[in-house]
């Protein structure tokens, strides 16, 4: 590089400079940080390199001229060029020959020629091409900067699609192009004005005007995308949302939907932010033009004006504190589902508000919850039955200090509930042929509260050959207080009458187990026999007391080796009892592993809780109705290739017969995903009607069929009444600019009148532009979770 005098080289930096600024000025993610051209300027002290392979200062005519690869570097800006003109005199520059910038936040610009004033504010570009940091690009035949905060772009292309690899000139799959593209720095926005939508290069649509927000905005006021909507009571529907951000920390969406039947539903969500949490206040209401669309007889039909009101809140009051809530009221008990208000049109809508703390070792919650049962019944009877939960409280801590060299923990858990009516399955009778066929008692109407307390000591000692000792020492204590309006009736128990009971429960258990190691050239394998044995007294006031919480009682290969097997504290196992079993594990060096679990339980002594009625049925059926239990066991195997398989069994301690069967497998590489899953539940023995066999298989399968397409589907089917309890599939597109998906799931619901409860949904998505939704939400329709 050849360098001239000092003032030329001084009036290289003032061309460099103006360069920079003006690319600056005219690219959209500066016009969207600026209001004025000296938000660009560079800091006061920048050095300026300036390389190119000529250097030229003309005294007479006062113009410095760098040719051949021109490089600068300035501040954080970099550009290069063929050759860059600078006139002192006019204080004009002009650059030329494949030109292009990349600014501090990311954009590259690329042109072919600028001419543009020392001042920055007023300039001209031909062929300029812009592509941002999130990959949208604008391309023009020539722009006009004016007032240092408006760009215009003449015959413009908008586009979010990456050109093509193999053929770069063909159109994107989406563009727009304008008459004019303007950008505005102080709006923050890219209007195109008369314009036309394309696909594939195929003009779809003529857009007069259209305005959206520039990609450094995430909010910004206006419409969004609309929606469609089609029911049969409703009618067909179109939803407008209108977006307003209000301040940098709070916005709010205003949303009219016209439905033909039923009229102008109005919908308001105010969301706010703080430092330590975020606030969410929604609304909805409808005065209905036809009721009498719907059923006769229900709350859709007999209602005119519906309406509802949600707070949804979350605070953190410190890194291990959290505060909450999600309430919500309407006028009625189906008006969210019926119109599908999002996040509040479940079947079932719980309402709740929460404290939880989490440490290292210890874990707090707090919180009390209602049941919103959504249907259309005038009688809410569903809704009556469920609690009232106010509060529930959990409470766990392992004591990071040894107690006589063992781990000492501490479960705390209690409840305060309330019911309007009563929850009962009714079985008129059958008490008497078999105990554990009474009337089922999940709920009674009236109060219910209980407080638990339990400490739980055992440390573990591994003899010289290996023999690994666990003694285990518990101690728990209940207080229940029970005032229920109506006592059970076909009961062949002992019920314990309200009032305030006292329970208490000591265990003394010691746990054996000796792993044996074996090893091969390409494997290894650990088999491991367990034995355990639990001294503790009879259950007081076993089944007598509303189960609320141990109701989902299931005894398998996970339950088998537990202290206390009831899921949760409303029961609490008593007796003495051995658990006996053997566990295995193996892991191969080509990545497959596999485990296995089987063993049986034996009550020594005293009274067996599972033997005794109880007022929810959790024990009917249970396999530990007997002092030898059922056996159970489960085997599982896993793949490098992503194949899986689990099954697990209760089989009956006589002949065998497998009582309950899950069987599960799976495949998933990058491409497919496959799972299947099989249940059975035998009817109890001996048979006593309405009792039948249950079996289910389920099945998911997710494929990817090129680069953007998949497809998915799902169904899940009773073999006993051959029918399908729901099936859904569906296909999915999604690129770097695009994405498109429609789904269909049909979900049998016994409790309509029809059977059926089915629907559709589909949406378009242009990237920057907006998403264009139809029929209800298919996200979860197309998600392998199933």
């Amino acid at each position: 590089m050849r360098r001239s005098r000092v003032h030329a080289f001084a009036s290289a930096l003032c061309a460099g400079a103006a360069f920079c600024a003006l690319f600056a000025a005219a690219s959209p993610e500066a016009t969207a940080q600026t209001a004025t051209p000296g938000d660009f300027s560079i800091p006061e002290g920048q050095k300026l390199l300036l390389a190119s392979d000529e250097l030229i200062y003309n005294n007479d005519t006062g113009v410095v001229i760098a040719t051949g690869g021109v490089q600068i570097d300035y501040g954080s800006y970099k550009l290069v060029a063929d050759r860059v003109e600078y006139d002192q005199n006019t204080g004009r520059m002009r650059a030329i020959g494949s030109v292009e910038m990349i600014e501090p936040n990311g954009n590259r610009i690329y042109a072919d020629d600028l001419d543009v004033t020392d001042d920055f504010a007023d300039g001209f570009v031909n062929a300029l091409r812009i592509e941002t940091p999130d990959n949208t690009r604008i391309a023009a035949e020539s722009a006009e900067r004016s007032g240092g905060v408006q760009t215009t772009f003449n015959n413009g292309v908008y586009t979010a699609c990456e050109p093509c690899r193999e053929n770069p000139e063909r159109a994107p799959f989406w563009q727009v192009k304008a008459e004019r593209v303007i950008q505005n720095g102080e709006t923050k926005t890219i209007r195109l004005e008369r314009a036309r939508f394309e696909l594939f290069g195929m003009p779809i649509a003529y857009l007069p005007y259209l305005e959206i927000p520039d990609h450094t905005q995430k909010r910004k006021t206006g419409f969004l995308s609309p929606s469609f909507r089609t029911s049969e009571n409703l009618g067909y529907g179109v939803s407008v949302p209108f977006y307003v951000a209000i301040s940098p920390h709070m916005d709010a969406t205003f949303t009219g939907t016209g439905y033909t039947k039923q009229g102008f539903l109005a919908e308001a969500e105010f969301r706010q932010k703080f430092a330590n949490g975020e606030h969410t206040l929604r609304m909805a209401g409808i005065s209905q033009l036809k009721p009498g669309q719907f059923a006769a007889g229900t709350s859709d039909a007999m209602e005119d004006e519906r309406g509802m009101i949600a707070s949804r809140g979350q605070f953190r009051i410190n890194p291990r504190w959290t505060f909450g809530w999600d309430v919500m009221a309407q006028s009625d008990n189906n008006f969210s589902r019926t119109y599908g208000i999002e996040g509040y049109s479940a079947s079932t809508q719980k309402s709740e508000i929460y404290l939880t703390g989490i440490s290292n070792r210890s874990y707090f919650d707090l919180r009390t919850y209602r049941f919103d049962v959504q249907d259309a019944t005038l009688t809410n009877a569903a809704e009556r039955q469920q609690a009232f939960v106010h509060p529930s409280l959990d409470y766990q801590r392992t004591f990071s200090e040894p107690v006589a060299g063992g781990e000492l923990a501490l479960n705390v858990n209690g409840y305060s509930l309330s019911r309007k009516a009563n929850d009962i399955t009714v079985r008129p009778g059958f008490a008497a042929v078999n105990p554990l066929n009474a009337d089922r008692y999940k709920g009674f109407s009236g109060n219910n509260a209980r407080l638990s307390a339990e400490l739980e000591w055992r440390k573990t000692l591994t003899t010289a050959n290996g023999l690994r000792l666990t003694p285990i020492l518990a101690a728990r204590g209940d207080i229940n207080s029970v005032d229920i309006d109506t006592a059970p009736t076909d009961y062949n128990g002992t019920f314990a009458g309200n009032g305030s009971h006292a329970r208490g429960m000591v265990t003394a258990g010691l746990e054996a187990s000796y792993p044996v190691l074996m090893t091969t050239a390409n494997s290894s394998h650990v088999i491991e026999p367990i034995a355990q044995v639990f001294v503790r007294p009879d259950e007081r006031l076993a089944g007598g007391i509303p189960n609320e919480d141990a109701q989902s009682f299931v005894f398998d290969a996970t339950s088998l080796f537990e202290r206390d097997k009831f899921s949760g504290f409303d029961r609490t196992e008593g007796g003495s009892r051995a658990n006996v079993g053997i566990r295995y594990t193996g892991t191969y060096d080509n990545g497959l592993t596999t485990h296995a679990t089987f063993g049986q339980s034996y009550q020594l002594a005293g009274l067996n809780s599972f033997a005794t009625p109880d007022l929810s049925q959790a024990t009917r059926n249970s396999g530990l109705e007997e002092d030898v239990s059922d056996f159970v066991g489960a085997v599982g195997l896993a793949t490098a290739n992503g194949l899986s398989f689990a099954a697990s069994a209760r089989f009956d301690k006589d002949d065998f017969r497998a009582e309950r069967t899950d069987v599960r497998a799976g495949y998933g590489n990058s491409r497919l995903s496959l799972s299947t899953t099989y249940s059975e539940i035998k009817a109890p023995r001996p048979f006593t009607a309405p009792d039948e066999d249950r079996r289910e298989v389920t099945g998911f399968a997710s494929l990817k069929l090129h680069e953007y397409w998949k497809v998915a589907a799902t169904a899940s089917y009773d073999l006993v009444d051959k029918k399908f309890n729901r099936h859904a599939f569906g296909i999915l597109y999604e690129d770097e600019c695009f994405a498109f998906s429609i789904a269909y799931e049909d979900i049998r619901d016994d409790f309509n009148t029809e059977g059926r409860d089915w629907k559709v949904g589909a949406r378009l998505s242009f990237r920057t532009l907006g998403d264009f939704n139809a029929g209800g939400d298919v996200s979860a329709l197309l998600n392998p979770s199933f």
